[in-house]
């Protein structure tokens, strides 16, 4: 009996070592087939949207609640009349006599309203209001620029009027400056009291209104003196004293601009704040032009550099500049969205597929008013 199982446990033995010998190699195994193909790709229905095939016809109301239309295609070449907080009602009837369906918008074009609203009863439910302030864009920008720059006259019949210096500020000396006297101006004087002067000046802020004069060592000419446009120039008398004189005006500029950005056809005001005699020149006519007042018209895209002058009783200059760029003009969207990306089916049989969209224009002012439509669009 211990033998003969003995016999059976080596038996069962080696068939399990023969079972695990040959199924690891799954040779016996029947394999499947090789199944091949483009490996990434795909496939996908979508609309082809290249306007074939279709037609837009639009009637308008024959009755104030949209209830019936007209057979008759709707003129959009004249005027509509819509009464004070009353509907006008459209229908569009979009056709597709081809079998591909596509996507499609309705606008109007070249609309050229006050204050419009739109809205869709069919196949959509929307409702928008224009207005020609919403629709008008401002094409120049201007960047203002504090010049802040005067001159004061000093007459003065010293040998070298360089070697002093002018203090100004305003009242309180608050902001004081210092400013070296330049040279004296060529072939320029002037008689006070039967005394003939020499001219020099300084240049000194805009709102400065306060000043004396210092020799660069430790004497100082004349105490809170006023600077107006009467009283602007400082008579300095060999040294001795001083005292302010009238005169006809300095040259200053107390604002321009910096950089200014316009597009072509425009015409604007770019004139400074100055005194003197005043004048402006463009560095590029053909770029942009500017007169003696101020104005400049755009002429074609690029850039010019206009440059204001104030120029003094004594020739006397002060400049200022301003970089103008020029564009092109952007065209003018003047569309007005009925319904957008609409899609409609293709014909399945000999009959087009026809979709009607309902929608209408509304007059919210308190009076009546008139629109010019323009026309009715398909853009795909």
């Amino acid at each position: 009996m211990k033998k003969s199982k003995f016999t059976l446990v080596i038996v069962l033995g080696l068939v399990l070592c023969l079972l695990c010998g040959t199924t690891t190699t799954f040779s016996w195994f029947n394999r499947p087939d090789v199944q091949k193909g483009d490996s990434l790709s795909w496939r996908g229905d979508y609309n082809v949207t290249n306007g074939e095939n279709i037609t837009a016809v639009t009637y308008d109301a024959s009755k104030p609640d949209g209830s019936e239309y007209n057979t008759v295609p709707f003129d959009f070449s004249g005027s509509t009349t819509v009464p004070a907080h009353e509907t006008k009602y459209f229908c569009t009837e979009v056709k597709n006599t081809g079998t591909a369906p596509q996507s499609i918008s309705l606008f109007l074009n070249n609309s050229e309203t006050n204050t419009l609203s739109v809205g869709v009863n069919s196949p959509l439910r929307t409702y928008r209001r224009f207005t020609s302030d919403s629709q008008t864009t401002s094409y120049v920008t201007k960047t203002p620029s504090n010049v802040n720059k005067k001159n004061l006259y000093i007459a003065t019949n010293v040998d070298d009027p360089t070697k002093y210096t002018m203090h100004t500020w305003k009242n309180g000396d608050s902001d004081a400056t210092n400013r070296k006297l330049s040279g004296y101006i060529e072939d320029k004087s002037v008689n006070y009291d039967n005394v003939d002067y020499n001219i020099s000046y300084v240049t000194i802020p805009t709102e400065h209104i306060r000043a004396k004069l210092w020799d660069g060592v430790d004497t100082w000419y004349g105490d809170n003196l006023e600077i107006t446009d009467q009283n602007n120039t400082c008579v300095f008398k060999a040294d001795t004293s001083t005292t302010m004189k009238q005169s006809a005006q300095s040259a200053g500029i107390s604002s321009f601009y910096s950089r200014a950005e316009a597009v072509v056809g425009e015409t604007f005001d770019l004139s400074a704040k100055a005194q003197g005699t005043v004048t402006y020149t463009s560095s590029n006519i053909g770029v942009a032009t500017i007169d003696n007042n101020g104005k400049v018209i755009a002429n074609k895209a690029g850039k010019t550099t206009v440059t204001v002058t104030s120029t003094g009783a004594y020739g006397d200059k002060i400049t200022a500049k301003c970089e103008l760029t020029v564009s092109k003009k952007p065209a003018k969207s003047s569309y007005i969205p009925i319904v957008t990306n609409m899609k409609i089916e293709g014909c399945t049989d000999t009959d087009p597929v026809v979709t009607k969209v309902y929608w209408y224009i509304k007059n919210d002012t308190a009076s009546e008013a008139e629109y010019s439509l323009g026309d009715l669009q398909i853009s795909l």
